[in-house]
């Protein structure tokens, strides 16, 4: 490389230093594919809160639902690559790409990740009243009168379905998906044995259990919660390769400048470690996980093959 070249290449790295140095100069955006008071809506929150005063501006949430996150993600995207419009992607985001194939979703091309945020994990919860003991009862009661169980989720391709999905190819069992367009109707019949079971996210799980209007079975996680201590794994019950989890993290548009990447991955891992913020989202059963750029790409690369898996076993579709 000669020297007019090196000249050449000083000018051009020169703009995005610059906006690296003077980075953030105003506010930015946080966009939550999710409605408000749900687990990625409540941690989007609470981590910005903490990221607007390591960051010295304001880090505001911006609600933005629908079409399995990618009304947010096509709201994000339609923003400039400069660290201003940040997206929180879901595990419940990964499955979009079969769901609406016609969009030629690729978050990889599309997003660039930050950093990991938390993991979810679900709860098996029945009826207070329900005859069903365990999850071999829900098998043995499945197998024996096929379809005649039913379990609820908050629609086609969320966490709660897939995981009702696995379950049944675990199991070998048969049983009827009923989707909700409100999360809050699928709990409701639930609670009401209009439906027979749910894999309920834990948040959401722990306020109706500890108000006796449902009953745990089992959680979807390789360890037992701390909020949920008395409720046994999915393994501890028998069913040793049955472990899901949901994680909810940091994203950017693709090509934005590395310098910003690496300022907001500090900011986010400085919120994300503080004992504020842990201790927030400690009752609401989400586990912290900070994680480099590359080590959350590579989640994202393993998970949406676990997801995407399932998803086409189940031949699953938008609803």
């Amino acid at each position: 490389m000669n020297s007019i070249q090196r000249a050449l290449l000083l000018l051009c790295a020169l703009p995005v230093w610059a906006a690296a140095q003077t980075y953030p100069s105003k506010p930015i955006r946080m966009v939550v594919p999710w409605p408000p008071g749900t687990p990625a809506d409540v941690t989007g929150r609470v981590v910005a809160e903490r990221m607007s005063a390591g960051l010295g501006q304001a880090v505001v949430v911006e609600n933005k639902p629908g079409a399995a996150g990618t009304i947010g993600m096509a709201e994000a995207l339609r923003q400039p690559a400069d660290g201003y419009t940040l997206y929180m992607l879901s595990s419940a985001s990964l499955v979009a790409p079969m769901l609406f194939p016609s969009q030629s979703i690729d978050f990889n091309k599309s997003l660039q990740p930050v950093g990991m945020m938390v993991w979810s994990y679900n709860v098996l919860v029945v009826p207070t009243s329900s005859a069903l003991k365990d999850p071999k009862d829900i098998v043995q009661t499945a197998k024996a009168k096929p379809d005649s169980l039913s379990f609820a989720s908050g629609g086609n391709g969320t966490p709660a379905h897939l995981a009702g999905e696995l379950f049944k190819q675990q199991t070998g069992t048969s049983t009827a998906h009923v989707p909700y367009n409100q999360f809050s109707m699928a709990i409701g019949d639930l609670i009401a044995d209009r439906t027979n079971f749910m894999f309920l996210t834990a948040s959401a799980a722990i306020p109706q259990i500890q108000g006796n209007k449902l009953r745990p079975m089992a959680v979807t996680g390789s360890h037992r919660l701390p909020v949920l201590k008395d409720v046994p794994t999915m393994a501890e019950q028998g069913f040793g390769d049955f472990v899901l989890r949901s994680f909810d993290g940091m994203t950017v548009k693709a090509g934005t400048p590395k310098p910003i990447v690496e300022r907001l991955n500090s900011e986010l891992n400085k919120a994300l470690n503080s004992a504020e913020v842990r201790e927030r989202l400690m009752p609401l059963a989400l586990e912290v996980d900070a994680m480099t750029p590359a080590g959350f790409g590579q989640t994202i690369a393993s998970e949406s093959d676990k997801w995407l898996r399932i998803g086409r076993s189940a031949q699953i579709k938008a609803d």
